[in-house]
């Protein structure tokens, strides 16, 4: 019959084995974002909190492999440096929510798509990949393209099989990316809760484990 240090051992292996998996799809989330990003023009838009979640990501994924072994090997010392790296990542966590501010994330959307707005009027196509991605037109709106006597471009249109739609998007980039960008930004909120949970989780079981292994060695040393 399995003791329970065995137990917990298996159930750390398991445990850190979905937060390898849950770090390696925030980590390809991240990636997916930033190169989007780039396609839509918006390199500079890319803040530090982007980077900030990419090194979370990384790091959750070394907190899985460090978690891993300590419970593999049975070593107190590597549970320890296990425990130290989900403390980081919980301030990490922690940080981001501090800083969570709407308003600030709407101000900087709304800088990013009137930048390529203005490239748009000077160097024609610039809006493209933002206008596809988004299903949007101009700034505000057709009209923008419009009123300024230039062709409302083919991104404006819905396509299906080659066949342009007749009316242009109905929506303007700045309400559409808004929009977008915000309830992603939303998401990222919850996920970092969920994290925090998640991580504590962790500890919880580290600590229980770490406990379990002292208790061992202390009677083994008596």
């Amino acid at each position: 019959m399995p003791t329970v240090q065995v137990c917990l051992q298996w159930t750390a292996v398991v445990f850190n084995t979905f937060t390898l998996i849950i770090g390696s799809l925030a980590a390809l989330a991240g990636a997916y974002e930033l190169v989007y990003k780039l396609e839509e023009g918006s390199a500079e838009h890319i803040d530090i909190d982007k980077l900030v979640q990419l090194v979370i990501a990384g790091t959750l994924i070394l907190a899985a492999i460090v978690g891993c072994l300590g419970a593999f090997l049975g070593s107190i010392k590597v549970l320890v440096v296990h425990l130290v790296i989900l403390g980081l990542l919980i301030t990490a966590h922690i940080w981001k929510l501090s800083n969570y501010n709407e308003t600030k994330q709407l101000d900087a959307t709304e800088v990013f798509v009137m930048g390529i707005w203005m490239q748009e009027l000077t160097h024609p196509g610039a809006m493209y990949q933002l206008q596809r991605r988004y299903e949007c037109c101009g700034d505000k709106g057709f009209s923008d393209y419009t009123s300024l006597k230039m062709r409302v471009p083919s991104s404006c249109f819905h396509t299906e099989e080659g066949v342009h739609a007749l009316y242009p998007y109905s929506d303007g980039c700045m309400t559409a990316v808004k929009r977008e960008h915000l309830n992603i930004y939303r998401l990222e909120k919850w996920a970092h809760i969920g994290l925090i949970s998640y991580e504590i989780v962790g500890i919880v079981l580290a600590i229980t484990l770490s406990c379990q292994l002292t208790t061992k060695t202390r009677r083994y040393t008596y």
